[in-house]
């Protein structure tokens, strides 16, 4: 696919990244597969952006035009969740 990071940070639970995710579906589609969740355009520039729910964060794969979300992504995570960690993988 594309590019391929893990964002580590401290949550609760897998249910409370999965909230702040259903939170992003105003930004992008939103796909929810078990301990997946695929992000999609809603218009414009087409891009992917995988999440995968891991113990200590999340780990993503994305590709396209996905850049003028990922600002909002990250505010989204730091906002729930305190300090991120991104690191290729």
């Amino acid at each position: 696919m594309g590019l391929r990071q893990h964002f580590q940070f401290s949550s609760a639970s897998q249910d409370a990244v999965l909230q702040v995710l259903r939170g992003f579906s105003e930004v992008a589609n939103l796909d929810e597969r078990g301990e997946f969740v695929v992000f999609t355009q809603r218009d414009g520039v087409e891009f992917s952006f995988d999440c995968e729910l891991v113990k200590d964060g999340i780990v993503s794969e994305r590709a396209g035009g996905y850049f003028a979300s990922l600002g909002m992504f990250l505010e989204a995570l730091t906002d729930a969740f305190g300090a991120v960690t991104v690191e290729d993988v």
